[in-house]
């Protein structure tokens, strides 16, 4: 497993209307960071992911249905993923989205733990 940590959160980065959250590390463009989660994870090019895998936020386990084609790249790089709450659409899903069930956005805080297998 590799543990990040939530270090950031900004004002605008979770919406109760979107099923989506957007996550980046610290090197996140000032236009971005109200909108993202930042997240400080030390060993993240050793991620990997395939469907079926678990991802907790803090004590919340959720399970990856799909892995958008340049999602784990992005983690790897800039640790930039966007979690998904929802159904993978048929056409169109996000390319570096990180698609999760259940379909409930978690209830993040900075020092939060983020848990990848």
């Amino acid at each position: 497993m590799i543990v990040g940590k939530i270090t950031a959160i900004g004002k605008q980065a979770i919406d109760p209307k979107e099923k989506l959250l957007i996550f980046f590390d610290k090197s996140a463009t000032a236009g971005l960071k109200p909108y993202a989660v930042i997240q400080d994870v030390p060993a993240s090019s050793e991620i990997t992911l395939k469907v079926g895998d678990e991802i907790s936020f803090g004590t919340d386990k959720y399970t990856i249905t799909h892995i958008g084609n340049t999602a784990l790249k992005g983690l790897h790089e800039i640790q930039h993923a966007s979690f998904v709450f929802d159904t993978v659409p048929e056409t169109d899903s996000i390319v570096n989205g990180i698609y999760l069930t259940p379909f409930k956005v978690p209830y993040l805080e900075v020092g939060m733990t983020i848990t990848y297998p």
